[in-house]
């Protein structure tokens, strides 16, 4: 019975070694399996990551170009409402100048031929003395300024003729010159 005993033993030996031996074959395979899984989703991670970066800075890139360009618009803008200031200034000033008669004379002049006859003109307080000798009905307003509004007989129609407000009628054109001649033809590019 001893070789009996030995020879199941020997047998059970075999089986539990090559059961161990297909259990380490199969234990490898899932290892070298997990491995390469591990490893392609490692690189599969590792390229979201990349192309998440690179995706980061290129928003960066535009968020900072976008803010550039904003800035450089606000700079120029404040240098051509600069420009319009010093000019409104310039032209308020004139006010005090010798020269100012024959301006304001002119203004009247112009406004008076747009209409058949005038009936009343509308001025600064300080501009009355222009009018003198003068026939028409005048009015004071202190808030015009280097000008004067003109009203036609038999009409409601008022028609304002002021240095400012041949600014502010120019203004839109005059501030891309304004601006081309201050900052060049930048583009932002």
């Amino acid at each position: 019975m001893s070789n009996l005993a030995t020879l199941l033993e020997k047998e059970a030996s075999a089986e539990i070694e090559e059961i161990l031996s297909e259990a380490r074959n199969t234990a490898s395979e899932i290892v070298a399996k997990a491995k390469e899984e591990a490893k392609s989703l490692f690189a599969q991670k590792e390229r979201a990551l990349k192309s998440e970066r690179e995706a980061g800075i290129i928003r960066a890139k535009s968020s900072a170009q976008l803010e550039a360009s904003s800035l450089r618009l606000k700079a120029q803008n404040a240098g051509v409402e600069a420009v319009f200031t010093r000019v409104k200034n310039d032209l308020i000033g004139l006010r005090e100048s010798d020269n100012y008669a024959a301006v304001f004379k002119s203004l009247y002049q112009e406004a008076a031929e747009a209409v058949t006859k005038v009936a009343s003109v509308v001025v600064n307080p300080d501009d009355v003395k222009y009018l003198d000798g003068s026939n028409v009905k005048i009015e004071t307003d202190s808030n015009i300024i280097a000008g004067l509004k003109l009203k036609g007989e038999g009409s409601s129609v008022l028609i304002e003729n002021s240095l400012l407000s041949r600014l502010e009628a120019v203004k839109d054109d005059a501030a891309a010159l304004v601006s081309k001649t201050l900052f060049g033809d930048e583009t932002g590019n």
